[in-house]
């Protein structure tokens, strides 16, 4: 039972730190994105694909500023919707040449959540020319 106890302890903590962290582009793939395509260039248009994602979170905005992109997506976790998954493909635009930072969030607007960040992570998408 204290084995348990222990392993319960870690997985919480291991899950908790892994909420913030800067994502290298070819690591997408451990949270289940993809760059699309992959080495683009200025006249492509770049998507951010997210493999097996559920229904119910909803993309709530894509906003550049300079070479900052934010993506957030948003769920209710009161609504107890099931987890139906599909892939959703963010549109990211066009995008000059040089390296832009994409911050991805995903929030739960419940009211009953004490920190409704979710999943946060940041990443380089590089643009060629």
């Amino acid at each position: 039972m204290k084995q348990l106890a222990l392993f319960g302890l870690f997985f919480f903590i291991f899950a908790c730190s892994d909420q913030v962290s800067e994502v290298q582009l070819t690591e997408l793939s451990v949270h289940n994105m993809k760059i699309i395509p992959e080495r683009p260039t200025s006249p492509d248009v770049i998507k951010l694909v997210v493999f097996d994602d559920c229904t119910y979170n909803v993309l709530s905005g894509v906003i550049r500023n300079g070479k900052i992109i934010d993506i957030q997506k948003q769920f209710n976790s009161m609504m107890k919707w099931p987890c139906v998954t599909k892939n959703d493909t963010i549109l990211i635009g066009k995008l000059p040449e040089g390296t832009y930072t994409v911050n991805y969030k995903l929030l739960d607007t419940s009211t009953q959540v004490t920190d409704p960040t979710i999943i946060s992570f940041s990443f380089s998408l590089p643009v060629y020319k």
